[in-house]
């Protein structure tokens, strides 16, 4: 077995079609079925199971899959951080964030730390939490702030701020007048949430159910502004970070309300892979948001 052979495994279980890998790593498709066979000699068990043209990982491929992703991110961790010694470079950390941090909180954060460590560079990917979970599997990312759960056993995950959810509707709403309603109240509402995947929409969720409070999705949304615009535009009701909705509930244009069931209150984390090398830079990121204070006064 050699590190070639993990790597064209890895591309064909990605993509389960031999062609696209052989185009993509220059090299001939029958080397590619050469490569398999061979692994699959070594290892004494079938990795794909071939039906018709179509390419299936079997359940012993799925379990080598899991391992060897972790043998190349190991790798080029490992290839990065030597390279990095050789040529001297000044820094650069990629970071992670699900929607309501990267939008709402890690920009401050970041501009006032550029502007203290001007010589390390910082690039920000924005996803929500399920799309940035497996971002940190596959070494995208050196790590990343959420406010979802996080459910590979491979990550590990601190709290590092508080959250609170709260409702808001628009102007025409009956719901404006009140500062707290009975779940019960929601029943009668058109619920916009955040997209499958999102932290906001699993909290909420999770809340809801746990409090027996009955609801409808009417729209779900994959971006947070869209939110305030519906629910501004009074077509339902929806649930975000008091962060979020802040100015817009200051201004007017938007009206808060809790849950008499009690507050929606979550947990912010950072997340790091297990095998994650944490290079000094990222210390210095890491405790810096660490101390950093995000603390709104809530209405």
């Amino acid at each position: 077995m050699n590190f070639r052979k993990l790597k064209i495994f890895y591309e064909t279980a990605i993509h389960l079609n031999m062609t696209r890998v052989a185009k993509d790593m220059y090299i001939s498709q029958p080397s590619i079925s050469q490569s398999i066979n061979e692994l699959e000699a070594e290892l004494g068990a079938k990795l794909f199971d071939r039906i018709g043209k179509k390419l299936f990982l079997t359940h012993e491929g799925e379990v080598f899959f899991n391992y060897t992703r972790r043998i190349l991110n190991l790798y080029d961790e490992g290839f990065k951080t030597i390279r990095d010694f050789n040529l001297n470079e000044k820094g650069k950390i990629v970071i992670g964030a699900s929607t309501t941090i990267g939008i709402y909180i890690l920009p401050e954060i970041i501009k006032e730390f550029s502007s203290k460590y001007k010589d390390i560079e910082i690039s920000l990917i924005i996803e929500n939490t399920k799309n940035i979970e497996k971002l940190i599997l596959e070494n995208k990312v050196d790590f990343a702030y959420v406010e979802g759960d996080v459910h590979s056993e491979e990550i590990k995950k601190e709290i590092i701020w508080k959250d609170e959810l709260v409702f808001i509707c628009g102007d025409k709403n009956d719901l404006r007048n009140y500062r707290s309603i009975e779940g019960r109240t929601l029943e009668n509402q058109k619920l916009i949430m955040r997209e499958e995947g999102s932290g906001t929409r699993e909290h909420t969720e999770l809340f809801l159910k746990k409090n027996k409070i009955k609801f409808t999705t009417f729209l779900e949304l994959g971006n947070t502004e869209a939110i305030k615009k519906i629910v501004e535009a009074n077509l339902g009701i929806g649930c975000l970070s008091y962060r979020v909705v802040e100015d817009k509930v200051k201004s007017g244009e938007l009206f808060m309300f809790r849950l008499l069931e009690g507050k929606i209150e979550r947990d912010l984390y950072i997340i790091s892979h297990n095998d994650k090398f944490i290079s000094n830079n990222m210390k210095t990121f890491i405790e810096y948001t660490k101390d950093f204070y995000i603390g709104k006064e809530l209405l």
